[in-house]
């Protein structure tokens, strides 16, 4: 006999024995519909934490990391909690062994093998049918194919390798492909009468820097995890009911002070097995399961029907039966998730419709945004031949809008005959055992097509090319090579990459630790200390960040360039729960059970306090209080702030689809397509928003019914668009963008008129080509500071920075004044200084500005701030006078009165101020409208207005008249064109009007019989002004695009650039000068110099001159009030 015929004969009489056994345990090659665990080339349902739903088996999953401890090195250790409905056999539920109940499974990972313990041994080397298997923490399985070789000796699909252990009781290190090796080496024999499945438990995982974890177990032959303790210190520990006997199951499990309660219920009928029922998290909240009973004949017998969060929302699930094999085996079935309900109204249903010979397996999915139908490759699609295709997703369609398809390749890793044993164990790849490759992505969106595709494949599976084609010219192809290291089996770890639109490099230690990484020329160095832990960054310039005392994976120490050093205490549960940072302020902070923050203690003032309810979380700082309330799944559905209430609604998907306004029931309402994107945005007032799209397009309608429809570019991910143009009502304005290969912006033209972007080699921003301006050219450092700038014939501004990248000094040409700043290490401004000023900047433990300083042309000025507990401003003092302008705050830190101004401010839920009485006696009231925006204005004292205005806008929130019941002079009315420009106006002097170029620029305005025209020359600068066809007023530029002189006036720019002199050559000149921060300092005209401070807040506090002081008074920011005296 040949090969062929002799590796089927080989194969059918294996199945014959297989076919014989009796059925005592469950088999460790499971079918293709009963795979359990998350696997890599499907799609699932999974809209709320933990769950998913597998559309090719029909599984429910949930998947839980009830402890995570950080570690050092990234070696981080988590115990996962997992359920998978295919590892309960519904008329047998005692076949699955696990200490978590049955369908749950705790471990650390294993290896399965059935019938006997010669793991390394391959006896029958012409097919898989007696291989071992691994089973991950998820419950997930990986065939393990002998290689024929010794190094590695079996391999898996995922690139997990195994090779043999001998010492002992034997078993397998198992290495994942980021090079984790698992000693799966603890026997254990899980049971099956003369037949048993015998699991090699893991003992021990070292990662590639040597960091490693045991796994204590009660006994030589035990699977009951003891504990668990890693080579830093960190430790689980296990606690148990029937400890030592059949029945033993978890019963908490403790960390770092942490422990999770699991409760058990026991199943009818059927001994030493139980079912989890909740699991108690470390805050008392508890996760609850229930399960069916047994059904008999009806679907779903043992198997999860509800689950109720920790915040009181359930999800049910129902259950049908599915013959997937009407051909080989038509009794076959196999229990799958029919529908599912949540108890916020959700509803979702499942279908399925097994493939057969040309048609693969389909399944619907009917959700609450619509239907979604995946297509999968069935074992009744496939023959012999192509196995090994078996259960990868071939399409995924969202309703209409759009169609995912794959294509996939295979790669041999083995020799090995491939099949399942189960209803479909006559098909066979002969001779081949393949790991599927995705070959082909094609994303069908809006009738627009994204295609990926991969190739250049390496021995590990790796894609050399990534090649994608998108609408707009959205054409990529990236060069990919790898970093493998065979003796760590590090085999999946990009080193480089490289398209049209850049280049990545990096260099990697023995241990796989990124050592360099160069993006298109600039470079950044790292070193690790012998566990990995980052030790050392050197950033572009060559700045190192040096770091130290790591603890749970954090650094306990830094130290920084210029001097700053930070340290750092961190709790057992990898908590930071002390910081001293580099200006000596030391902050604390502290964690309930689930590692959440409870508080935060500041240097100085009040500390924030937080608490967790069911649904609740209360944050409090002195006497502000902001609540959140949150539904049963932990979505957040009102908060009060202040007491200023804010709700929301969301779907059963999550998806927002309310907000009501601050302290109203009303608000804007969201509608969502199939693809999560909003469609429509209703407002309070019934004005509606809406938004299509189309191939690569999205066109907005908005609420004058007018559209603005915006078009992309994108390559294989339509989720990763790219703006190009925008065609909007007013075809003159459309724009249209240019963009290189790496997508940043190189052009924007709108109306003939273009500016243009340019970059250097590394991508940093370094040409600005405006009409008005020529071309500005920008200098870069390797950090990508800009080091200079030249802009027409000013000359060249240089720049510095200091070890942080802060701005140090800057350089002007000419007899402009240099700057230079100072920094403290909280990375605070200290000081800006030039020649002809200086400025100065105290502040408090918590960073608040208490001081600045101001001493400019002889003149000194300083002003103070003080703040309450809750770092909100309280007072200013005024420099020169000394005077003190007080806020009394409510809770928010909103003024509400500032003594000798106002008597009184009260607000709207908005914050937008509702009235103002001041102490003279005058009060001011403003209404505002559904929209938020305001309807009234009124200014009265004692029953007499000034001004009592009634706005009104339209739909889009456009002015549209203002009429004034106090005085019909100031009544207006307002019209807008396509792209909301003011048009025209009607007033009491008459009706205008504004017309406009396509760029925007106005060119004509008209009011009653006044007329104004304006000209623009060739580089789009306003060159000329005539009123009522009289006199033109004309206007000249320098080289740098200042207006330097019209037909009465000439004007003088130093060059930052800053206006320093009006009318210099003529009767009556104005000079002007200026701080570091390009601050008026001062004023001097018809010789009389004012000097002016302005606050680091941009308001003019005070100024002086001839004697006379003027102090400007300010509330939120609007001057409402000045005081004069004679000094």
């Amino acid at each position: 006999m040949n090969s062929a015929i002799k590796a089927i004969a080989g194969s059918l009489a294996l199945l014959m024995a297989m076919a014989a056994w009796p059925v005592h345990s469950q088999e460790v090659i499971p079918d293709f519909y009963k795979d359990p665990g998350i696997q890599p080339n499907r799609s699932y349902v999974n809209q709320v934490f933990g769950e998913f739903i597998d559309p090719f088996t029909g599984a429910l999953q949930l998947h839980y990391v009830d402890i995570h401890l950080p570690g050092n090195g990234g070696f981080d250790l988590k115990v996962v909690r997992s359920y998978n409905s295919t590892s309960v056999e519904p008329t047998n539920p005692a076949l699955h062994e696990s200490l978590a109940g049955v369908g749950w499974n705790i471990h650390f990972g294993r290896v399965l093998k059935s019938r006997e313990t010669s793991i390394c041994f391959n006896k029958n080397s012409q097919t898989i049918a007696d291989n071992p298997v691994l089973e991950l923490p998820d419950g997930s399985r990986q065939l393990l194919a002998f290689t024929g070789t010794t190094a590695p000796l079996l391999i898996t699909t995922q690139r997990w390798r195994a090779d043999c252990i001998t010492s002992g009781a034997g078993g397998l290190a198992i290495t994942s492909p980021d090079g984790t090796r698992y000693d799966m080496n603890q026997l254990v024999n899980l049971g099956g009468g003369p037949y048993p499945t015998y699991a090699w438990l893991t003992s021990r995982i070292t990662d590639r820097n040597g960091n490693y974890a045991t796994i204590q177990y009660a006994a030589a032959a035990s699977p009951q995890i003891s504990s668990v303790v890693t080579s830093d210190g960190r430790s689980v520990q296990f606690f148990y009911a029937d400890s030592g006997m059949a029945s033993r199951r978890i019963t908490a499990i403790s960390a770092a002070g942490q422990t999770y309660h699991y409760a058990y219920q026991g199943i009818s009928n059927v001994r030493d097995k139980f079912q989890l029922g909740s699991v108690t998290r470390p805050d008392g909240l508890r996760w609850i399961y229930d399960y069916n009973g047994n059904l008999n004949n009806t679907p779903g017998s043992h198997i999860m029907r509800r689950l109720t969060y920790p915040q009181g929302g359930s999800i049910g699930y129902q259950y049908g039966f599915v013959h997937f094999d009407t051909q080989a085996n038509p009794a076959s079935r196999s229990t799958v998730v029919t529908a599912k309900s949540t108890s916020t109204g959700g509803n979702w249903s499942f279908s399925y419709a097994p493939g057969r010979p040309g048609a693969h397996d389909v399944t619907t999915v009917n959700t609450p945004s619509g239907t979604v139908t995946y297509r999968h490759i069935g074992p009744n699609y496939s023959s012999s031949g192509s196995v090994w295709m078996v259960g990868l997703l071939a399409s995924k369609s969202l309703g209409s809008s759009q169609t995912e398809t794959y294509t996939w390749g295979k790669q041999k890793i083995s020799s090995e005959n491939n099949f399942r044993p189960g209803a479909f164990a006559t098909k066979v790849d002969i001779g081949e055992f393949n790991a599927p490759l995705l070959a082909e992505r094609t994303i069908t969106r809006d009738n627009a097509s994204y295609t990926t595709r991969y190739s250049n494949f390496d021995t590990y599976g790796n894609p050399g090319t990534i090649s994608e084609y998108g609408p707009s010219s959205g054409n990529r192809t990236t060069s990919l090579s790898y970093y493998i290291n065979p003796s760590k089996w590090i085999v999946r770890q990009v080193q480089s990459e490289s398209h049209a639109g850049g280049s990545i490099s990096r260099s990697f230690d023995g241990n796989g630790n990124m050592t360099s990484i160069t993006r298109d020329g600039i470079q950044t160095r790292h070193a690790y200390d012998g566990q990995g832990n980052l030790s050392a960054t050197t950033f572009p310039r060559g700045l190192t960040h040096y770091y130290g005392g790591y603890r749970r994976g954090i650094a306990q120490s830094e130290s920084q360039p210029e001097g700053i050093s930070i340290s750092r205490t961190v709790s057992d549960a990898g908590n930071v729960t002390y910081e001293t940072r580099g200006d000596g302020s030391t902050w604390t902070y502290g964690y309930d059970g689930l590692n959440r923050i409870i508080s935060v203690g500041y240097p100085a003032g009040n500390s924030v306090q937080i608490s967790h309810g069911t649904t609740t979380r209360t944050v409090s700082r002195g006497a502000l209080t902001q609540t959140t309330s949150f539904n049963g799944f932990g979505q957040p559905v009102s908060v009060n702030h202040g007491g200023i209430v804010r709700s929301f609604s969301v779907d059963a998907l999550g998806r927002r689809t309310f907000e009501s306004d601050p302290g109203t029931s009303a608000g804007t309402a969201y509608r969502h397509d199939i693809l999560d994107r909003v469609i429509s945005i209703r407002h309070a007032d019934g004005s509606t928003q809406g938004i299509g799209y189309g191939p690569a397009t999205r066109a907005v309608v908005d609420e004058r019914g007018l559209t603005t429809t915006y078009r992309y570019r994108a390559y294989g991910d339509p989720d990763q668009p790219l703006l190009m143009a925008i065609s909007t009502p007013e075809p003159s304005t459309n724009l249209s963008i240019g963009r290189n290969a790496r997508g940043l912006v190189t052009s924007v033209t709108q109306a003939g008129i273009t500016r243009s972007y340019g970059y250097n080699g590394s991508y940093q921003l370094t040409s600005i080509t405006h009409p008005e301006t020529g071309t500005t050219s920008l200098g870069r450092d390797a950090a990508g500071n800009m080091i200079s700038r030249i802009t027409g014939t000013v000359g060249t501004i240089q720049y510095r920075y200091d070890g942080h990248n802060r701005l140090q000094s800057i350089s002007y040409p000419g007899s402009t004044p240099d700057v230079t700043h100072s920094y403290d290490r909280a990375h605070r401004l200290l000081s800006t200084a030039t020649s002809e000023a200086t400025r100065r900047f105290t502040y408090d433990r918590n960073g608040n500005l208490t001081r600045e300083e101001l001493a400019a042309g002889g003149f000194n000025w300083n002003a103070g701030y003080s703040y309450n507990g809750n770092d909100q401003l309280a007072s200013i003092t005024y420099p020169l006078s000394g005077s003190t302008v007080s806020y009394t705050l409510d809770s928010l830190g909103r003024p509400t009165a500032m003594p000798g101004y106002i008597s009184s401010v009260s607000y709207w839920p908005s914050s937008q101020i509702q009235r103002i009485a001041y102490a003279n006696g005058v009060q001011s009231e403003y209404g505002q409208n559904e929209r938020l925006l305001p309807a009234s204005f009124a200014t009265s004292r004692q029953g007499s207005y000034f001004h009592r205005s009634i706005l009104t806008y339209d739909r889009t929130g456009n002015l549209t008249s203002v009429r004034d019941t106090a005085d019909a002079d100031y009544d207006r009315t307002f019209g807008y064109d396509g792209v909301h420009r003011l048009v025209s106006m009607g007033t009491s002097r008459g009706r205008g009007s504004i017309s406009y170029s396509g760029s925007g620029n106005i060119t004509r305005q008209s009011l009653g019989s006044e007329l104004i025209d304006y000209r623009y020359d060739s580089r789009h600068r306003l060159s000329s002004i005539t009123v009522n066809g009289g006199p033109t007023n004309h206007f000249t530029y320098d080289t740098a695009g200042n207006f330097i002189q019209s037909s009465q006036k000439s004007y003088t720019y130093d060059a930052v650039p800053n206006l320093v002199c009006a009318d210099c050559w003529g009767s009556s000149p104005i000079r002007y000068a200026y701080d570091g921060d390009q601050k008026r300092t001062s004023t001097a005209k018809a010789g009389v110099t004012t000097y002016e401070f302005h606050g680091v807040h941009g308001n003019l506090l005070a100024e002086y001159g001839n004697g006379q002081l003027t102090e400007y008074i300010y509330l939120n920011g609007k001057r409402i009030a000045q005081k004069v005296s004679a000094r």
